[in-house]
């Protein structure tokens, strides 16, 4: 049961985290720049959500965090782009 809280926890930080980068590389509007920060800010959260939880697991956790940060980045990003273009 205490996989269950860990990966919630990881998925709702990277969730987080995905939501405020996609409207700070709005803010930033160069996008090389905003997506070599983006990249960034994820491989810095990996490493200290790694490190904060005290997982161990060395079986690609990070791959579906990946996944939705990213993909969390994109649409808020694209959502912010598009409000102001139209």
């Amino acid at each position: 049961m205490a996989y269950f809280d860990t990966e919630l926890k990881t998925t709702i930080i990277f969730a987080a985290v995905g939501i405020v980068m996609g409207y700070v590389s709005f803010l930033i509007n160069y996008t090389s720049i905003a997506a070599v920060a983006a990249i960034v800010v994820f491989v810095v959260l990996h490493f200290v959500v790694k490190k904060l939880l005290k997982i161990q697991e060395e079986k690609k956790w990070w791959s579906t965090m990946a996944v939705v940060y990213f993909l969390l980045w994109l649409i808020v990003w694209t959502i912010f782009y598009n409000a102001v273009v139209l």
